[in-house]
C-alpha cells in the first residue's frame, strides 16, 4: 500500500479548519511567522531542513520546500485549507472559475467529492501526476496565460521575462515548453498537485533552483504586499510548465483533477470551559451589522457584574469580524468576564431558518445552546435588543427544578389573546396545542435548564420545526411548544418589554388579564431588563420609551457616534425610514377601520383575522 501524504497549508495564526482524514497532514506555512502555539497534530514547516522565512515571498511553497528536504513518502500533494482535491471519477459542476464550490467541507460535501481513504487510495494510485484542473485563459478575461499575468495590477510582467530567461539558462530542455505554457490559453491554478516520489523530487530540485535565482536577480523592494508574492505566483506557473513537459514525454499517467472551494473554512470553537457554581454562561446572538447594540447591550452586563461571580459570556454569530471580537476583548473583558465568539455558520447550513417580520435570523441560534454548551447545568439566553439593568447572576441562579425553562409571561401576547377581533387565542391552541394562551412566554430572556432538555428535544428537531414556517413568532413559538407545562416564570421585571411606538401598552396590553397586566405596570417601576421589542428601537426614533435608558449606556460605548449616524442616514441598524413610515400608515389605516366598523361586526372580526394573520 503506497505512502500517500497530502499535505494541507494554513496561514500562521488563524483558525483555519483541520480536516481529520489518515492522508492528509496539516500544516502551518510559513510557521516563523507564528506566534500562537500550535495544537498537537499540526505541522510547522519550519523544522529540519526549511525556507519558512521566505513565506512572504515563495507563500505556500515554503512548505512543499520543508516536504521535499524532510518527508518520505511515495506520493506527495498539497492542498490548501480552502481547497481540496474532488476524488470523485464523475465530473462535479464547476463555477466560472472551474471550481466546485461549497460553503462548508461537510458530511454532504466530502460524501460527494469522495473524500475517504479507500477512494482516494484508488483514484491516486491510477497516476504518476496528478495536477488541478487547467482554467481557460478566456474565464480570466484574458487572452493566453501571459496576458493574464500582464494583466494582474499588482504583477510585473518583466518578472515573467527574466522567469523565462532562468529557465532556459540553467534548464534547456524545458525552455520550449514554458514559452508555450505562457502562450498557451490553460492556466492550472493554485499550487496543487498530487506527484509520485521520483517526480516530485525531480521537479521540487528544478522549481527551488529556478526559484532561488530569480531572487537573487529580481529587484522587489518596491513591490506591492501582493507583489512582493511574485515568487509564489511564478511557482504556480511553474507546475503547469513541469505538467505540459511530461507530456511531451508520452510515458507517465497523467490527469487532471477538479479542486473544491470551501467558502467558510473557519475551525469551530472548542468549548472547553468546565462548569462550576460561580461561572456564569451568557449567550447572545448577532451578526456584523447589529455589533453596535450588541455591544451597548453587552456593557450593561458588564456595568452590572459583580466580582465575585465569573461571566462567561458567549456570542453566537455567523459572520463578526475579528476586529470587532477584539474590541470586546479589549474594552470589556476583565478578570471575571470572559467573551467566547462563537460562529454557527456549519451548525445552520441547510436550515432555512426565516423569521418573521423585525426578527432576524440569528434569533433561532439559542437553539444550539443544547449542543454548544451542554456541559452547563443552566444557561442564560438575551436577546441584544436590551439594556440590563441588574446582575444576571440572580438570574442565573433561578431555582427551576425539573423545569425545561425559565421565562416571563408575555403580556403583549396575553393582551392580543383577549382581544374580540384577534384569532390569536385560536392560533395558540390550534397551531401551538397550548389551551391557556395566558402561559405563553417571551422568550428574548431566558434561562435554559440544558441538561433536562436535551433529555427532550434534539437542536436538529428545534430547527427542523423552525423550517416548517407555521410559527408567527418564530423560535419563541417552538419553545412555548416544547416546554410547554415545564416552565419557571420569573418576575415580569426580568423581561420588560418595552412600549413599542407609545401604542403597545394602551392598545395592547391593556387588554391582557388583569394580573398581567398589574405585573407589567409593575415592571415599569423597576425594571431589571428593558426589552425594546418591536419594529422601532431608540436607536432609530431616540424618543421610544425608556430611550433615555438606552442612550445613557450607548453614550459610554465607542459606538456611540456610528449609532447616531445610523439614525441620520440609514434609519438605524435593522429598519429602515420607509420601513417604519409604512407601519405607522398601516397603524392609522387599522384605527380607521376599527372606528368606521362596531366592535361586533363580521366585517371587523374578518378583517382582524387577515391582520393578525398577515402581520402578527
Amino acid at each position: 500500500m503506497s505512502d500517500i501524504k497530502i499535505f494541507v497549508t494554513h496561514t500562521p495564526n488563524r483558525d483555519t479548519m483541520k480536516v481529520q482524514n489518515p492522508l492528509l497532514y496539516n500544516v502551518i506555512a510559513g510557521s516563523d511567522f507564528q506566534t500562537r502555539e500550535t495544537t498537537e497534530g499540526i505541522y510547522r514547516d519550519n523544522q529540519g531542513e526549511n525556507i519558512s522565512s521566505l513565506n512572504k515571498s515563495y507563500c505556500e511553497l515554503t512548505t512543499q520546500y520543508w516536504a521535499w528536504k524532510n518527508i518520505e513518502a511515495d506520493y506527495y500533494g498539497f492542498c490548501h485549507y480552502r481547497r481540496f482535491f474532488s476524488f470523485n471519477n464523475e465530473k462535479i459542476k464547476v463555477s466560472d472559475w472551474g471550481t466546485i464550490e461549497y460553503d462548508y467541507l461537510d458530511e454532504r460535501a466530502m460524501q460527494e467529492l469522495h473524500f475517504n481513504e479507500p477512494d482516494m487510495r484508488s483514484y491516486i494510485e491510477n497516476y504518476d501526476f496528478l495536477i488541478a484542473e487547467g482554467v481557460p485563459a478566456s474565464c480570466m478575461n484574458a487572452r493566453t496565460v501571459y496576458d493574464h499575468y500582464r494583466k494582474a495590477p499588482e504583477l510585473h510582467i518583466q518578472d515573467v521575462t527574466l522567469f523565462l530567461d532562468i529557465i532556459k539558462e540553467k534548464y534547456s530542455y524545458l525552455s520550449e515548453t514554458a514559452a508555450e505554457f505562457f502562450d498557451g490559453k490553460t492556466f492550472y491554478p493554485c499550487n496543487m498537485f498530487i506527484m509520485k516520489k521520483e517526480l516530485f523530487q525531480e521537479y521540487s530540485a528544478i522549481l527551488f533552483d529556478v526559484l532561488g535565482e530569480f531572487e537573487k536577480r529580481a529587484d522587489m523592494s518596491e513591490y506591492s504586499r501582493e507583489g512582493y508574492r511574485t515568487t509564489g505566483h511564478l511557482g504556480e506557473r511553474m507546475t503547469g510548465i513541469y505538467y505540459l513537459y511530461l507530456q511531451k514525454q508520452k510515458k507517465y499517467r497523467l490527469g487532471e483533477i477538479q479542486i473544491a472551494l470551501i467558502y467558510n473554512a473557519d475551525e469551530e470553537t472548542e468549548i472547553k470551559q468546565e462548569p462550576s457554581e460561580n461561572v456564569v454562561p451568557v449567550v447572545l446572538a448577532a451578526n456584523q451589522k447589529y455589533v453596535p447594540i450588541l455591544y451597548t447591550c453587552v456593557q450593561s452586563v458588564v456595568e452590572h457584574a459583580k466580582a465575585e461571580n465569573i461571566y462567561e459570556i458567549y456570542v453566537f454569530h455567523t459572520d463578526i469580524t475579528a476586529d470587532s471580537q477584539k474590541m470586546f476583548h479589549d474594552r470589556l473583558g476583565r478578570n471575571h468576564i470572559k467573551f467566547t465568539f462563537v460562529n454557527v455558520s456549519k451548525r445552520v447550513a441547510g436550515y432555512i431558518l426565516q423569521a418573521k417580520e423585525h426578527i432576524t435570523t440569528e434569533t433561532f441560534y439559542r437553539f444550539l445552546i443544547l449542543d454548544i454548551l451542554k456541559m452547563y447545568p443552566k444557561v442564560v439566553y438575551l436577546d441584544c435588543d436590551m439594556i440590563i439593568c441588574h446582575d444576571v447572576a440572580d438570574l442565573y441562579h433561578t431555582e427551576m427544578g425539573d423545569n425545561l425553562i425559565a421565562a416571563v409571561l408575555d403580556p403583549d401576547f396575553a393582551g392580543q389573546c383577549n382581544m374580540k377581533t384577534s384569532d390569536m387565542r385560536e392560533y395558540c391552541r390550534n397551531t401551538l396545542g397550548i389551551e391557556n394562551p395566558f402561559e405563553y412566554f417571551q422568550a428574548g430572556v431566558l434561562v435554559f435548564n440544558v441538561q433536562e432538555m436535551n433529555k427532550v428535544v434534539t437542536v436538529e428537531k428545534l430547527l427542523e420545526m423552525s423550517d416548517t414556517g407555521i410559527y408567527r413568532f418564530s423560535d419563541q413559538d417552538i419553545l412555548n411548544v416544547i416546554c410547554k407545562d415545564r416552565v419557571t416564570y420569573l418576575d415580569m421585571a426580568w423581561n420588560m418589554i418595552f412600549d413599542c411606538d407609545h401604542f403597545r401598552w394602551q392598545k395592547v396590553i391593556k387588554y391582557a388579564p388583569y394580573y398581567i397586566l398589574d405585573a407589567y405596570e409593575n415592571a415599569r417601576k423597576n425594571p431589571y431588563i428593558i426589552h425594546y421589542a418591536g419594529f422601532l428601537k431608540p436607536w432609530m426614533k431616540p424618543d421610544e420609551d425608556f430611550g433615555y435608558m438606552f442612550w445613557d449606556v450607548a453614550r459610554r460605548t465607542p459606538y456611540y457616534e456610528q449609532i447616531l449616524d445610523g439614525i441620520r442616514n440609514k434609519g438605524g441598524q435593522t429598519v429602515t425610514v420607509e420601513n417604519v413610515i409604512e407601519a405607522r400608515a398601516f397603524k392609522r389605516t387599522r384605527l380607521l377601520l376599527m372606528k368606521l366598523f362596531p366592535q361586533e361586526s363580521g366585517i371587523r372580526r374578518t378583517l382582524g383575522k387577515m391582520y393578525w394573520k398577515l402581520f402578527g
